[in-house]
């Protein structure tokens, strides 16, 4: 089991790697020559496009996850890399970020189909947010220490690499024969249930990747330098990962609402205080604690729709509704932070997460609600 959970970890952490380094990659582009800020949120949204893709257009790759579609996935994303450190027009540089998206996609499949249908999946989500984030934390941590150029973009090269070190462990997946514990019916949901979770992940991601593409601006406007700002982000990232310790460790299905809303709350008042008070200390708590809240929550969502997916195709389309809010997210933060200010763009992030509070408040209050009676039921058969 241990080795097939570092094995999920390791494709997990492959997977989100461009996108947990987000505000590295942008800021990077940005002071490539010919890039403003606007314009390097919009190319490199190219990436989230394509992990959405591969979600919408081949979903059935994933449903028996091979060794030889790992490789594939893997060469893919390595291709992708590199190709964006020589590719300097935004067409070109577009394109190489696409590929690398859709190589990401396809090695999230992989988590996904291997997951579908198993009992306590917020549990292994957890961990395995909790064990790739802190892979990925470390991966901010290294990137955030490479010099900005004018010239290129070093930070490509840099995730090349930690792909192909996530390569080896990524494949202890198919040596690990696991018995599958089917979930049961207590977390089963009907269609307009289902369709507000797919809300919730919708706003949910659109809002942690608008805060966490403009939030390299935000370091530089309190007065931190490109190197302070990645040097405490990643700090941030290796903190907020810890949150996935809340969902890892709950066995107690009753509490996954109070714990849903208390992640909500967490990331409303991280984002409140991190765009509307400027300075060091709060940028550096605000973003550890946005990043605590959103990975209490994540967990308990994936959790509870791979415990309704059968087959994994589910999860497939879940990551498009993911991406397609983390794409309009990351694409509209730029020009919204640069046309309307700060202070606005904060607010204009808390106006779609208490949505997504309000409709994951309705769904697991509706789960908490139904369970007990389901329980009671089963002891009397």
């Amino acid at each position: 089991m241990l080795r097939w959970i570092l094995g999920l970890s390791a494709a997990y952490a492959v997977a989100l790697s461009g996108t947990t380094v987000m505000p590295i990659v942008v800021l990077s582009m940005s002071k490539v020559a010919g890039y403003d800020e606007g314009l390097a949120t919009i190319v490199a949204s190219a990436e989230l496009a394509g992990i959405g893709i591969f979600g919408l257009l081949t979903p059935k790759l994933g449903l028996k996850p091979t060794w030889v579609l790992a490789v594939a996935s893997l060469f893919a994303v390595l291709a992708g890399e590199v190709a964006s450190f020589y590719l300097q027009t935004p067409l070109l540089l577009s394109a190489a970020r696409l590929i690398t998206g859709l190589g990401e996609g396809c090695v999230f499949s992989l988590v996904s189909m291997s997951l579908a249908s198993r009992a306590d999946a917020e549990r292994l989500w957890g961990a395995i947010n909790l064990i790739g984030g802190l892979a990925m934390g470390l991966l901010l941590f290294v990137v955030s220490l490479m010099p900005q150029r004018q010239t290129d973009a070093p930070v490509f090269l840099m995730l090349a690499a930690f792909t192909a070190i996530m390569g080896p462990p990524l494949l202890l997946i198919f040596r690990s024969r696991i018995a599958v514990t089917e979930a049961t019916h207590h977390s089963k949901l009907a269609g307009g249930k289902m369709l507000a979770v797919m809300v919730v992940v919708l706003l949910i991601y659109m809002v942690q990747a608008a805060q966490w593409a403009v939030c390299g601006y935000v370091g530089e406007r309190v007065g931190l330098s490109a190197s302070q700002i990645g040097l405490y982000l990643a700090g941030a990232s290796l903190a907020g990962f810890l949150g996935a310790v809340v969902p890892a460790t709950a066995q107690d299905k009753a509490k996954r609402l109070p714990f849903v809303v208390l992640g909500f709350l967490i990331m409303a008042a991280s984002i409140h205080f991190l765009f509307n008070v400027l300075t060091v200390p709060v940028f550096v708590v605000a973003q550890v604690f946005v990043n605590i809240g959103f990975f209490i929550v994540t967990p308990f969502l994936t959790g509870v729709l791979t415990e309704n997916d059968p087959d994994g195709s589910l999860m497939s389309r879940i990551l498009v509704v993911a991406i397609v809010g983390a794409t309009i997210g990351t694409a509209v933060a730029g020009p919204i932070f640069a046309a309307s200010g700060v202070s606005f763009f904060g607010w204009s992030c808390l106006a779609p997460l208490a949505l997504a509070a309000l409709a994951a408040t309705l769904v697991f209050g509706h789960l908490h609600r139904t369970l007990p009676a389901k329980l009671d039921r089963e002891a009397v058969e």
